[in-house]
């Protein structure tokens, strides 16, 4: 393992984008989730209140990220954890809470989709966009968020969601045309 600028050690498997967080065998558990915290909350959370459209929801599932996270580090203390971790366990929780209310039939209503969002993300571009991501399905949704928005590549969405990196480029690509059509774009 070697360790970049910011002190996290790289795994040294094939991309050397993906780093161990959190490792420091001096610190308990709840320090290095204590760190885990400050460094990922915030990106997290923006990433999983585009899943759910609601903030609350989505703080809320974000603490549960960071719980789960602190009670696998309770059991398991020299066990790392990587970015690709706290993305896939949050994308995990984010599409099991949209399946549950799917199957209660539990809908938002439309004139309370701008109060989940930032100011600047209520422009009547940005809610255009929100409506185009709320068509899409949760694994198209999950592709998108995690290349467009999060930053990382096909192979490391891959990783994080269990599949190939050919099949998140098809299901970005099938996303892509799906919000156009949407948005009322033509198709390139």
């Amino acid at each position: 393992m070697s360790r970049d600028a910011s002190g996290a050690r790289s795994l040294g498997v094939e991309n050397a984008n993906v780093y161990v967080l959190g490792l420091d065998r001096d610190l308990d558990a709840e320090m290095r989730v204590e760190r885990l915290v400050l460094e990922h909350q915030t990106k997290l959370a923006r990433y999983v209140r585009r899943f759910v459209a609601d903030s609350e929801l989505a703080l809320d599932i974000v603490q549960d990220v960071f719980f789960a996270a602190y009670r696998l580090l309770r059991t398991e203390p020299a066990r790392p954890l990587t970015a690709g971790w706290l993305y896939k366990t949050a994308t995990n929780r984010a599409i099991t809470h949209l399946r549950r209310a799917k199957r209660r039939g539990e809908t938002q209503p439309l004139d309370n989709v701008g109060t989940a969002f930032r100011t600047d993300e209520t422009s009547a571009t940005s809610l255009d966009l929100q409506h185009a991501l709320s068509a899409l399905g949760s694994e198209q949704l999950a592709c998108v968020l995690l290349t467009s928005y999060a930053g990382y590549s096909s192979a490391e969405a891959a990783l994080i969601l269990g599949t190939s990196a050919d099949a998140v480029r098809q299901r970005v690509c099938r996303a892509m045309r799906a919000m156009r059509k949407t948005l009322g774009e033509p198709a390139c």
